[in-house]
């Protein structure tokens, strides 16, 4: 083979190498852009949700002080003695 004729050969794939990556980079940015996208929206449809259940609370802690006030202690006291026996049971070990 000569010399000029090896070059071009090189160059023409060279070239094709470069645009395949060209179009490998688009397909690349256009999934990651409709991940992006899918992304927005479940945030979106996630903090609606939290939005409205966020209000759902507060309508029943209106509706039912008490009620609320003995669900949030009764909670508390859960955790307490979870921790205090998780706690009791390091310092044994």
């Amino acid at each position: 083979m000569n010399a000029p004729r090896m070059a071009n050969q090189v160059l023409d794939n060279v070239a094709e190498i470069a645009e395949k990556a060209k179009d490998l980079s688009a397909k690349v940015k256009e999934r990651l852009d409709d991940t992006y996208h899918d992304l927005d929206r479940t945030v979106r449809r996630a903090k609606a949700a939290t939005e409205d259940r966020l209000d759902d609370v507060r309508q029943q802690v209106k509706d039912r002080p008490l009620t609320s006030v003995a669900a949030v202690a009764a909670g508390a006291f859960a955790v307490g003695i979870l921790t205090g026996w998780l706690l009791g049971r390091k310092t044994r070990s």
